[in-house]
């Protein structure tokens, strides 16, 4: 039998297509496997014909030109189900925002839609969709062009039983649901890492105290601003705990990630530092952020929380990057840190970051981690 993984703990996400408002994934248009589903569909509705577009891999585009989908009724649910029943209805609609389905290996993956998708938090509440049925609707639409797509495997994951070290993540993540930050869950990510590629494992205790070092670090050149601070990074832990599974994911199999031992070792401090983007986020618009709002944040903030994860190391800025358009006390204060970085044992880039963010206002501390991402190969971390 085919081992699962499911990227979400079971019965964590709930979804509600007739209240959603995202008019069934605006512009997204419909993937239909070509074998089994796209003849029925002519049959049903032959003024589509014009508009399909064959795609490579068993199956073809149907886009959107109505903004929205074709077969939205106003009252949110699908017409082309209504009418024909679910048996007919297109695969990827079937399991959809459960549709992200593969092959990694011998193990097959269920991932959510949480970036397209405004799930929403059903844990414990018995309104979430199960792993039971998701694994029955799997068997119900047997195996297609959408159900089989392979997931390339990073170099060494197979050797170094990536499916079992993210299983025990996924399952512990149960533990920190309630924690009041994300600091804790992520000092338990990253010693259990080291364990798995046969490092010493690093005390827990010892993890969280570096961890929360590094957090301050944070805090220094993002100050909280805004009221109810502890209960803002109590909700955004909960959210990014519940995204963890997914977010390593679809961060280890992605094109291009490079071997599985560099991607998965800094994992750990990468989702800390989305945990910290998404309290500030939090904080700034004064409501915790949605799983789908915190998935494109994970996104969109990609090389910010890279950089942010790895100020506890030591480093040093060779050159100036360019910052022609930053205020003066801020050249000034890039000045400062490249000649401390360049001494003699200056401690971490993120204490020396820290130092410079105190002496700027509070206004201007945010051009520093944008121009030390400028300076690209310039900042080397030694």
């Amino acid at each position: 039998m085919v081992p699962f993984f499911f990227t979400f703990l079971d019965g964590a996400f709930r979804y509600d297509c007739a209240s959603c408002g995202q008019a069934c994934c605006r512009g997204k248009g419909i993937a239909i496997d070509a074998q089994r589903e796209l003849v029925p569909l002519l049959r049903r509705a032959p003024g589509l014909a014009a508009f399909v577009e064959p795609l490579a891999g068993g199956y073809v585009r149907l886009p959107d030109v109505t903004d929205g989908c074709w077969f939205l009724r106003p009252d949110g649910r699908c017409g082309y189900e209504q009418d024909h029943g679910r048996a007919a209805k297109f695969t990827t609609c079937r399991l959809f925002p459960f549709n992200r389905v593969f092959r990694a290996g011998a193990v097959r993956v269920v991932d959510v839609n949480s970036v397209v998708c405004p799930i929403q938090d059903a844990l414990d509440t018995g309104a979430g969709v199960s792993h039971a049925e998701l694994r029955a609707e799997l068997a119900a639409v047997g195996d297609g062009p959408l159900t089989g797509n392979a997931a390339e495997l990073p170099e060494g994951a197979r050797e170094l039983r990536w499916h079992a070290l993210e299983q025990a993540v996924l399952t512990e993540s149960e533990r920190f649901l309630e924690a009041a930050d994300y600091i804790d869950f992520a000092a338990w990510q990253e010693s259990q890492t080291r364990s798995h590629l046969g490092a010493v494992r690093t005390p827990d205790g010892d993890k969280a105290a570096e961890l929360r070092a590094l957090v301050q670090h944070w805090c220094a050149l993002y100050p909280a601003v805004g009221d109810n601070v502890a209960d803002a990074g109590a909700a955004a832990a909960r959210t990014v705990t519940l995204l963890t599974g997914s977010l390593r994911f679809n961060a280890l199999f992605r094109r291009g990630a490079g071997s599985y031992r560099s991607g998965v070792a800094p994992l750990g401090r990468q989702l800390l530092a989305t945990w910290f983007l998404t309290w500030r986020a939090a904080l700034a618009t004064g409501r915790p952020p949605s799983l789908r709002a915190v998935t494109e944040l994970h996104q969109a903030q990609a090389a910010q929380r890279a950089l942010l994860a790895r100020l506890g190391e030591p480093a040093e800025l060779r050159e100036l990057p360019p910052a022609t358009d930053a205020p003066p006390a801020v050249h000034e204060a890039l000045r400062r840190l490249s000649k401390q970085l360049a001494g003699k044992d200056p401690g971490s880039l993120g204490a020396q970051l820290a130092q410079a963010a105190t002496e700027l206002p509070v206004e201007q501390r945010a051009w520093l981690v944008p121009l030390l991402l400028r300076a690209g190969p310039a900042l080397r971390f030694r």
